[in-house]
């Protein structure tokens, strides 16, 4: 029996041969790949995980928040110990003081940059990764295989049985 084996299934009628599909995967597996395959579609499926990654690929504002959270309060902490110093100095209101804030401001924000930078190309990277896996992935074996030809059959058969009966 000869068979064509390839990697999509072929559409419309082939005339002469039947279209065979085998699971290559385990229904547990199958599971798997449509939940990863759909949520890159765009279609849910695994909450959280990719959709996060596709959120900071995105460069979504929402999706740095918790991630920068710490930096803003420790800025926020920074700048409330540089405004008592002055403070207690009785200099709040000085351009030194105002330099310092900016400085620090100027500071995390070029840091956030750069993390924010990091962290959309390491998701990027990760999405393209998991694509590229589910790209190599064949969960069926697609086989065309040819059909039978009953009355050629009978034909061959038959004269054969009438010998045997006679």
């Amino acid at each position: 029996m000869s068979s064509v084996t390839g990697g999509s299934a072929p559409t419309g009628n082939i005339s002469g041969y039947n279209l065979r599909n085998v699971p290559q995967f385990t229904p547990q597996m199958m599971q798997i790949f449509e939940q990863l395959l759909g949520s890159l579609q765009g279609g849910g499926g695994l909450e959280g995980g990719v959709d996060f990654l596709s959120q900071l690929a995105g460069g979504e504002e929402g999706a740095f928040e918790k991630a920068e959270a710490p930096a803003y309060s420790a800025f926020n902490k920074m700048a409330g110990q540089i405004g008592s110093r002055y403070s207690q100095l009785g200099a709040r209101d000085s351009s030194s003081f105002q330099q310092a804030i900016s400085g620090g401001a100027a500071q995390l924000s070029e840091n956030l940059g750069e993390k924010r930078l990091g962290m959309q190309t390491s998701a990027i990277d990760k999405i393209l990764g998991l694509s590229e896996g589910l790209m190599g992935q064949k969960p069926y074996d697609t086989s065309l295989e040819p059909k039978a030809d009953w009355m050629k059959l009978l034909g061959q058969v038959l004269p054969q049985l009438l010998k045997l009966l006679a």
